[in-house]
C-alpha cells in the first residue's frame, strides 16, 4: 500500500512539476526564515549559560525613588562585597566586578581595552575556559589574565606567559602586570565583555580609593547562594546595609536591595540605569524573526493550499474512480497528505541550503551576535525541524485533502461538485497572503522612512558640525590650544558630561515641586560649541564664569522649566540635595541627551572647573570635519599621551543607533519583498488554473462577440475583490504593527501618514494587476478555435 501511495505521489509531482517546483522554492524560502528565527532564539537562549553555576549566580541590584516612582540600578556599594560573604550565611561566594576601558599597553605599541577588576571569587563563580596557564585562580596583585584575542593581538603567535604588558589608568599613569593565564573569549551571548582580567585591588591602588568607604560604587556585584530557597532571605538581610549605605550618600539615597538570577541579567541589563554590563537581545532582535517567520511560512502554506485544491480538481476522474472501486476516504487524505509531506521535505532541503546564507547574513546584520548554520550543538535542533516539517505538512495540506475526497464518485461524474464551495476558500486564503503581504508592505516602507526621519531629525544642536574625544585634563589646555590654532576650527570647549555620551540625575525642587532632572556639568563654551539655542536669559561665557560658578547659575532646557511650571524662568531658584541654591541664568530649547532612545527630560547646565574635563568638543563647518580631525589627530601624538586618539565625529557616537535601525530596515524590506513575491507568485498559480478550468468559456465569450478588456474583467474581476479588501485589512494592520515595533524600540520615530498606507496598497495593486495582465492577456488572445479544441 505504502509503495502504491509513494509511486502515485511521485507520478503527480512529476506531472505538475512546474507547480511542484514553485511550492519547493516557496515553501523552502520560508522554512529558511523558521531556521533562522531558531538559531536567533538560542543565541539568546544561551545567554550566559556557558558557566556551570549559571543557577546558583544573582547580582545584587539597587532600587531608589524617582519623582514617585522606584528606579532599578545595577550599581552596587564597593563595601557590600567585602561584606556580604561574612555578614549572611546562605551567600557561598560575592565577587564584585569594575570595569574600565584603560588603553593596553606592549613596549610602545598602546591598545584599546576592555578591563575588568574583579574578587579572587569571580574565578569560581564563573567559568572561564583556559586555553594557557592557570584560569582559576589570580595568582597576585601584580598579574593578570588576558583574553585569546587580547594574547594574540598583543603577542602574536608568541607564548604571553611571563610577558610583562602595562594598563594606563585616566589620570596617564603606567602600572605593569605579567600575564599569568590566557582565557577563552567569553561568547558575544555573554553579559561580559573582558580583554584584561585583574584583582580589585589592583583598581584601588591605580585609582588611589578604599573599598572600605560606603561611597564607592562598583559596577556589579555578583554572589553564588548554593540553595535557592534561601534567596528571599538574603535579599531580607540586605535592608541591614541600607541605613550606612545612605548615611554615607545622602545624595544618592536607596530604597532597597534587589537579587537577580543570572537567567534574567541580560534583559535586566537592558531595562535598569547604570548596567555597567552587556544585555540580552533587543525584544526587536528577538522577536522580528519568529514574527516574519510565520507571515512567510503562513504566506506559503495558503499558497500551497490554494494550489492544491486547484491542482486537484484535474484529478476528480482519478477521485471518482478511486472511490467507485471501494477506495476509502482516509485513503485519498493519506494519498495527498502523503504528497504533500514529500514536497514538505524537499522544501525543507531546499530551506536548509537557503538557512545557509541567510542564517550568516542575518548574524552579521547585529552587533555582538554570532549565529551559524549547524547540526551539532543543538539536539533540540532536529526535533523542531521534525515538528516544523510535520506542522508546515498539515497546515497546507490538510485541508485540501479532507475536501478533495469528500466528493461524492456520482458528483464527480456529473460534474456537480466541481468546487462550488473552493472558490471562497481559494478567496479567502489569497486574501490572506495579500493581507500579510500589504501587511510586510507598509511595515517595510514605514522603516525606509523612519531611518531618514531618524538620521535628519533636529536634536536640538547641531550635530553635523562637532567632533568629541576624551581627553586627561593634564592635556586639555595644551591639546585645546593646539586645536584652536586651526583656522577651520571654531570653537573647542571642555566639558565632563556630553549630550549622547550621557548625564547623571539629581532631585531638585523649588517651593512647590520636586523633580529628577539630568545634570550635565560644563565648560562655560560648551552651549555654543554644541549649538544649543538660547529661548531666554543667557549662557554661559569665559568672561563671567568665575562669577557662574560663584553664584551657582544654571542653565535650564524648556522641559525643565515646563515642569516647574514657570512662565520666566531667568531668575528662578532651584534647591539641590536640600543645601545648595541653584540660579537659573537662561533657558535653551530642548535637545535629546540620549538621542531618539529616551525621552527628553528636565535637564540643567551647570559649570565645572577645567582641572575636571575629561572630554573636549570642538566645532567646525561640516565640511571641514574629516580634515580637521585628521589635525587633531597628528596633535595628539605630540602630547606624549598614552591613550590611544579617540576623536570621531558626532554622528559617529550615534552609529549604534544607525545600525539597529538599518538593520531593522533590511529585515522589513526583506519580508516585504519575499511576502509580495511569494503572493504573486500564489496568485498567478491560481489564476493559471482557473484561466486552465475557464478555457471552454473563453472562448464561447469571444466567439460571440465579447471583446478583449471585457473577457480580462471577468477572469481577474474576483482576483481584484479579493485585493481591495486584503489591501484595506493590511493596511490597518501593518499600521499597527509598525507602530507597536516603533515604540518598542525608541520613544522618536516617524508619523505613518495616509500617504504610506497608500502607497503600500498602491505597490501591491501594480505588483498584482502586472501579474494578473500578463496570464489574462494570453488567454484573452487566445484563438477561440484553439480554447474549443481543447476541450
Amino acid at each position: 500500500m505504502l509503495r502504491n501511495y509513494l509511486l502515485v505521489a511521485f507520478r503527480n509531482l512529476l506531472k505538475n512539476k512546474i507547480f511542484t517546483l514553485i511550492n519547493i522554492v516557496g515553501l523552502g524560502i520560508a522554512l529558511s526564515v523558521c531556521i533562522v528565527a531558531f538559531f536567533n532564539h538560542m543565541f539568546n537562549w544561551e545567554f550566559d549559560r556557558t558557566h556551570e553555576n549559571f543557577s546558583e549566580i544573582y547580582r545584587v541590584n539597587c532600587f531608589r525613588d524617582m519623582q514617585g516612582r522606584e528606579q532599578e540600578y545595577g550599581l552596587a556599594p564597593a563595601t557590600l562585597g567585602l561584606q556580604i560573604k561574612n555578614d549572611i550565611p546562605a551567600v557561598y561566594r560575592a565577587a564584585r566586578v569594575q570595569r574600565t576601558g584603560s588603553p593596553v599597553k606592549k613596549d610602545d605599541n598602546v591598545f584599546p581595552g576592555q578591563i575588568s577588576f574583579v574578587d579572587p571569587e569571580f574565578l569560581e563563580i564563573f567559568t572561564l575556559p583556559p586555553v594557557k596557564g592557570d584560569t582559576k585562580s589570580l595568582p597576585g596583585p601584580g598579574d593578570v589574565l588576558l583574553s585569546e584575542t587580547m594574547a594574540s593581538t598583543l603577542f602574536g603567535h608568541e607564548d604571553p606567559l611571563g610577558r610583562m604588558i602595562t594598563v594606563v589608568n585616566d589620570q596617564n599613569k603606567e602600572f605593569t602586570f605579567t600575564v599569568s593565564g590566557v582565557f577563552r573569549d567569553f561568547p558575544d551571548n555573554s553579559s561580559f565583555r573582558i580583554d584584561v582580567l585583574s584583582m580589585f585591588d589592583n583598581f584601588l591602588q591605580m585609582w588611589d580609593v578604599g573599598d572600605s568607604d560606603w561611597r564607592l560604587w562598583t559596577t556589579a556585584l555578583f554572589i553564588q547562594v548554593r540553595d535557592n530557597s534561601q534567596v528571599p532571605s538574603v535579599t531580607e538581610s540586605l535592608k541591614n546595609y541600607l541605613a550606612v549605605q545612605n548615611q554615607a550618600r545622602e545624595d544618592f539615597r536607596i530604597n532597597r536591595f534587589t537579587l537577580v538570577p543570572l537567567d534574567d541579567v541580560g534583559e535586566n541589563t537592558r531595562n535598569i540605569w547604570g548596567s555597567g554590563l552587556f544585555p540580552s537581545l533587543h525584544p526587536a532582535a528577538l522577536f522580528a524573526p519568529p514574527v516574519m517567520a510565520i507571515f512567510i511560512l503562513l504566506i506559503a502554506c495558503f499558497n500551497f493550499a490554494n494550489t492544491s485544491i486547484a491542482a486537484f480538481s484535474r484529478r476528480l476522474k482519478e477521485i471518482g474512480l478511486r472511490k467507485t472501486f471501494g477506495g476509502q476516504r482516509r485513503q485519498l487524505v493519506a494519498q495527498f497528505m502523503l504528497e504533500t509531506l514529500i514536497i514538505c521535505l524537499l522544501a525543507l532541503f531546499a530551506g536548509i541550503a537557503f538557512a545557509s546564507v541567510l542564517v550568516p547574513a542575518y548574524s552579521n546584520l547585529w552587533a555582538y551576535m554570532s549565529i551559524e548554520l549547524t547540526f551539532s550543538r543543538f539536539e533540540v535542533f532536529w526535533v523542531f525541524l521534525i515538528l516544523l516539517l510535520l506542522m508546515t505538512g498539515f497546515v497546507a495540506g490538510v485541508y485540501p485533502a479532507l475536501y478533495i475526497s469528500s466528493f461524492s464518485p456520482a458528483g464527480v461524474f456529473r460534474g456537480t461538485n466541481i468546487f462550488r464551495g473552493s472558490g471562497t476558500l481559494s478567496s479567502i486564503l489569497l486574501a490572506l497572503q495579500f493581507t500579510i503581504s500589504v501587511m510586510a508592505l507598509v511595515m517595510g516602507i514605514v522603516f525606509s522612512k523612519n531611518a531618514g526621519y531618524q538620521r535628519t531629525l533636529d536634536l536640538g544642536y547641531d550635530r553635523d558640525k562637532l567632533i568629541v574625544m576624551q581627553v586627561a585634563p593634564e592635556f586639555y589646555e595644551s591639546l585645546r590650544n593646539e586645536v584652536l590654532a586651526n583656522p577651520k576650527v571654531m570653537a573647542a570647549e571642555g566639558t565632563i558630561n556630553h549630550i549622547g555620551w550621557g548625564s547623571y540625575r539629581r532631585p531638585v525642587k523649588d517651593a512647590e515641586k520636586q523633580l529628577e532632572v539630568d545634570v550635565l556639568d560644563i565648560g562655560p563654551g560648551y552651549a555654543q560649541a554644541m549649538g544649543l539655542r538660547l529661548k531666554e536669559g543667557r549662557l554661559f561665557s569665559r568672561e563671567r564664569a568665575e562669577a557662574d560658578r560663584t553664584n551657582m547659575s544654571i542653565v535650564v532646557n524648556e522641559k525643565m522649566a515646563k515642569d516647574f511650571g514657570w512662565e520666566n524662568a531667568t531668575g528662578k531658584s532651584i534647591t539641590l540635595y536640600d543645601t545648595t541654591t541653584l540660579n537659573v541664568i537662561g533657558v535653551v530649547e530642548d535637545f535629546y541627551t540620549s538621542g531618539v532612545w529616551e525621552s527628553i527630560e528636565p535637564a540643567m547646565l551647570r559649570l565645572t572647573r577645567s582641572d575636571q574635563y575629561y572630554t573636549m568638543v570642538v566645532r567646525a563647518d561640516h565640511t571641514d570635519l574629516s580634515s580637521v580631525l585628521d589635525d587633531i589627530s597628528r596633535k595628539w601624538k605630540k602630547l606624549g599621551t598614552n591613550m590611544i586618539f579617540p576623536g570621531r565625529t558626532q554622528e559617529d557616537t550615534m552609529q549604534e543607533e544607525q545600525d539597529i535601525n538599518g538593520s531593522i530596515l533590511k529585515v522589513n524590506l526583506f519580508l516585504a519583498i519575499v511576502a509580495t513575491l511569494l503572493s504573486l507568485i500564489g496568485m498567478y498559480n491560481l489564476v493559471s488554473l482557473d484561466i486552465i478550468r475557464r478555457t471552454k468559456e473563453v472562448g464561447i465569450r469571444k466567439i460571440q462577440g465579447a471583446p478583449v478588456p471585457m473577457i480580462m474583467y471577468l477572469v481577474s474581476r474576483k482576483f481584484l475583490i479579493v485585493l481591495l479588501i486584503a489591501s484595506l485589512v493590511g493596511c490597518a494592520g501593518g499600521y499597527y504593527m509598525s507602530l507597536m515595533l516603533m515604540d518598542s524600540i525608541w520613544d522618536y520615530f516617524t508619523k505613518i501618514t495616509a500617504g504610506i498606507l497608500v502607497l503600500s496598497a498602491l505597490i501591491m495593486v501594480i505588483a498584482t494587476t502586472a501579474t494578473l495582465g500578463i496570464k489574462v492577456t494570453k488567454a484573452a488572445l487566445r484563438n477561440p478555435t484553439e480554447s474549443l479544441r481543447y476541450e
